[in-house]
C-alpha cells in the first residue's frame, strides 16, 4: 500500500504523525514517470512507482480518485476519457466550465480512510470497466490487484513510496506524459508550454523578492503545526515568488514544529496551507496568529499571513501554477 499518500492528507493529528515518519523514510527519490516513456506511439512503456508498465493502446475509460488529478487531465486534453470519479472535487480549484464537466461524471460511493483518502472495493471498480485508474493506491487497490483483472493503476508520483523531488518541471513532465498516455501530445505539449510561461512570468517579477518565509500546515483544531521543508512542492512555489524558506534544511518533508521554533526563525511571510473548507481564511490565520508569542513574528506583526488552499501548493499539479497567481495576488493586495 502507498503510505506516502498521507503526506498530502494532513487532516488529523494522528494522520500527520504518520506523515512525518513516512517523509523521513522516503526522502526525495526519483519516481519520475517520464524516465522510461518511449514516445507517443503504442505500445508505450513508462515507469510508475519504480515499476515498468506497457500500454498497448491509449486508455479510453479513465477513473479518477484524487482531487487534484482533473487538472492534469484537463491540461492533457483527455477529460473526455473520464467515466467515473471517486473523490469530490472542490469547486474553488476549477472554472465554471470545468465544474460542469466534473459534475457530469458519475461519482462512486467510497469510504474515507484513516489517512484522509478513500477506499473503494475492487469489485466496484471492475463493474465500471475502466482501462486505467489514476490517483493513489490503498490497502486493497494496488498495481497487482487491478493488473490481475486487466486494469492499469497509475499512482500519481507524489503518492509513490519513493516520490521524486517536487518541481515545476515535474508538473510539466507529468502533463507531457499524460499526452503520451492518451495520445493527445499536441494539446498536452501546448498546455505544458503555457504553464511553463506562467511560471517564468512569476519568477521574472517575484512579488516577495528577498523575503524570508515559512509554509505551515495547522490542524483544524489548532493543536499542532507542521512546517514544509525543501521536499514539499510549496518550496519551489515560494522560490518562484522570491522567498527564502526558513525551514528548507529540515530532513523531513513536513515535520511537526512548535510556535517557538517559528518565532525563533522569524519569517517575514507566513503561508498557511489548509484543506478544511469549513473554516474561513481568517479562522485559519487565527490558528497561528493568536498563539502565545506569535505577535512577535515579523509576518504576523506586518500582516503578511496568507492562507492558501492546499491543492494550490501540494501535490505537484497544474493547480500549483495557478497557486502562484493566487498567492501573488494575496501578497500584492
Amino acid at each position: 500500500m502507498n503510505t506516502n499518500l498521507s503526506a498530502f492528507r494532513l487532516r488529523t493529528v494522528a494522520l500527520v504523525l504518520v506523515v512525518a515518519l513516512v517523509a523521513s523514510a522516503c526522502g526525495g527519490g526519483d519516481d519520475s514517470p517520464t524516465a522510461a516513456a518511449q514516445g507517443d506511439s503504442f505500445p508505450l512503456t513508462f515507469t510508475n512507482c519504480d515499476r515498468e508498465f506497457t500500454l498497448d493502446a491509449a486508455p479510453e475509460r479513465v477513473m479518477l480518485m484524487e482531487a487534484a488529478a482533473p487538472s492534469l487531465l484537463f491540461a492533457a486534453g483527455a477529460m473526455d476519457r473520464v467515466i467515473a470519479r471517486i473523490e469530490d472535487f472542490p469547486e474553488e480549484y476549477y472554472t465554471a466550465e470545468e465544474l460542469d464537466v466534473l459534475e457530469a461524471i458519475p461519482a462512486l460511493v467510497a469510504e474515507a480512510t484513516s489517512t484522509g483518502g478513500v477506499e473503494i472495493s475492487v469489485e466496484e471498480i471492475i463493474a465500471h470497466d475502466p482501462d486505467i485508474v489514476i490517483g493513489y493506491d490503498t490497502a486493497t487497490l494496488t498495481h497487482d490487484t487491478l493488473g490481475d483483472v486487466g486494469i492499469q493503476l497509475y499512482v500519481m508520483p507524489p503518492f509513490c513510496d519513493n516520490p521524486p523531488l517536487p518541481s515545476f518541471e515535474s508538473i510539466l513532465d507529468e502533463v507531457r506524459l499524460y499526452g503520451q498516455l492518451f495520445g493527445t501530445t499536441e494539446v498536452a505539449n501546448a498546455n505544458a508550454a503555457a504553464l511553463e510561461a506562467a511560471v517564468a512570468a512569476a519568477a521574472d517579477a517575484p512579488v516577495a523578492e528577498g523575503k524570508t518565509a515559512a509554509a505551515l500546515y495547522v490542524t483544524s483544531d489548532g493543536s499542532a503545526i507542521y512546517a514544509y521543508s525543501s521536499l514539499g512542492m510549496v518550496h519551489p512555489l515560494m522560490e518562484a515568488l522570491g522567498m527564502t524558506n526558513v525551514f528548507a534544511e529540515l530532513s523531513e518533508r513536513v515535520p511537526e514544529v512548535s510556535i517557538e521554533e517559528v518565532i525563533g526563525r522569524d519569517p517575514e511571510i507566513l503561508i498557511l496551507l489548509y484543506d478544511d473548507f469549513g473554516l474561513t481564511p481568517d479562522e485559519i490565520s487565527a490558528l497561528v496568529t493568536e498563539l502565545r508569542g506569535a505577535s512577535s513574528i515579523t509576518a504576523v506583526a506586518d500582516g503578511a499571513v496568507y492562507p492558501l488552499l492546499f491543492n494550490w501548493a501540494e501535490p505537484p499539479t497544474p493547480l500549483v501554477v495557478e497557486g502562484l497567481s493566487v498567492l501573488s495576488d494575496q501578497i500584492t493586495e
